[in-house]
């Protein structure tokens, strides 16, 4: 590894801006560039830039005459950037003094072990702050992994923050960017298209924070899911079902349920739900099984079917989340009131920030499958707070 650059799109960013770049200067291991991408603000982020470019020739700006979204913003920047290696930051978030040193020893150690370079893309753990800068949660959803099992994980579920991450850009531009098209689960995307090629690396420590607040764009959390739908549509299901079933780790049958669980995203529930009754037979993840019958249960509202299937998971594990919810509002449906928000507040007493729950605990009479909100996969240990739109 040679020389890395960060890559910063900027939007009306005069609150934090300074702080980011700040961050990006401070390294322990000096960056070759920070290109900043200003996309199109109208407040003081482009003042406090200039003010920085003057005492700092390692930054460079470049200003986009409209406002273009930040995956277009994104690639811009990586087009400018003559470096190696690419790091991409938000213009709100921080870096930790030693992020790049970190990121940069680990793929070194990484890439030294086999005849080939495999990993091509790096990220931390972070920590997300509030507008103040106060800590709200430290988050490990990061894991590393192999080259030949990383799509098959990622399909799964989205574990790589765009802020921290280190990608190759020989690699970046070889698989296409962002998607300009994508406004919501752009990064996801990315990542998905670059581990056809790369292993994931992955550091165990809080490198980045990671700003939340009314304006992140990653607020919505139902426009974030059909966007995340169109990135699962763009791979046929013979390529996915090839690269979960690659995951060598876990054993067939629970390569099949994660299929499944895919299968229920795309709407194909009937196929899923085929699939279910065969695993049933075999020596199977009992409580998986019973989640993917349940919510194809709620899917085809039947109430008295989903009940039997999400209480059965609270026998064996009292503190599963999305099961509490999905109970809680299966039995307001039926009638069963007190029950019913008993099961949420027992739900948002172990996940504060259980947007779901919430909503159904809130919600007025009369309840109906319309009415109230489910929830479609197991829940994360924990939960990002974001607003709801």
């Amino acid at each position: 590894m040679t020389t890395i650059c960060a890559v910063v799109p900027s939007f009306n960013s005069e609150l934090h801006i300074e702080q980011t770049i700040d961050s990006l200067l401070n390294q322990t291991k000096p960056l070759h560039k920070i290109v900043i991408v200003d996309d199109g603000s109208q407040d003081g982020t482009l003042e406090i830039i200039d003010g920085m470019i003057r005492e700092n020739k390692n930054i460079e700006l470049i200003q986009l005459k409209q406002n273009l979204g930040p995956s277009y913003a994104r690639n811009i920047g990586v087009e400018h950037a003559d470096s190696d290696w690419i790091l991409f930051m938000d213009s709100d978030d921080i870096a930790h003094p030693l992020l790049i040193e970190e990121l940069q020893a680990h793929l070194e150690r990484l890439n030294r072990t086999g005849d080939q370079p495999e990993y091509f893309l790096a990220h931390p753990n972070y920590r997300h702050i509030d507008e103040h800068g106060n800590v709200i949660d430290n988050l490990n959803y990061g894991r590393p992994y192999r080259k030949e099992e990383a799509l098959g994980f990622l399909l799964l579920r989205n574990t790589i923050a765009t802020s921290g991450t280190l990608v190759n850009r020989e690699l970046f531009r070889k698989v296409g960017g962002f998607n300009t098209e994508y406004r919501y689960a752009e990064d996801w995307d990315l990542w998905l298209r670059m581990s056809e090629h790369s292993g994931v690396a992955h550091i165990n420590k809080h490198l980045v924070d990671i700003r939340r607040h009314s304006r992140n764009l990653s607020a919505s959390m139902s426009t974030m899911h059909e966007y995340e739908k169109k990135v699962l549509l763009s791979y046929s299901l013979e390529k996915i079902k090839e690269a979960i079933f690659r995951r060598t780790q876990l054993s067939p049958k629970q390569n099949m349920c994660d299929y499944v669980s895919i299968l229920f995203r795309l709407d194909k529930w009937e196929e899923g739900y085929t699939i279910i009754q065969e695993l049933k037979d075999n020596d199977c993840n009992y409580e998986q099984l019973l989640f993917l019958e349940g919510i194809y249960f709620l899917k085809t509202e039947s109430a008295i079917e989903a009940e039997k299937r999400f209480a059965e998971i609270l026998n064996i594990n009292q503190c599963e989340g999305a099961s509490l919810n999905n109970l809680g509002a299966v039995k307001l449906i039926r009638g069963k009131v007190e029950e019913g928000r008993n099961l949420l507040l027992r739900a948002l007493e172990l996940y504060p920030n259980y947007l779901d729950a919430r909503y159904n605990l809130q919600s007025p009479p009369p309840y109906t499958w319309k009415s109230l909100k489910f929830t479609w996969r197991k829940l994360r240990s924990k939960l990002i707070s974001y607003d709801q739109q």
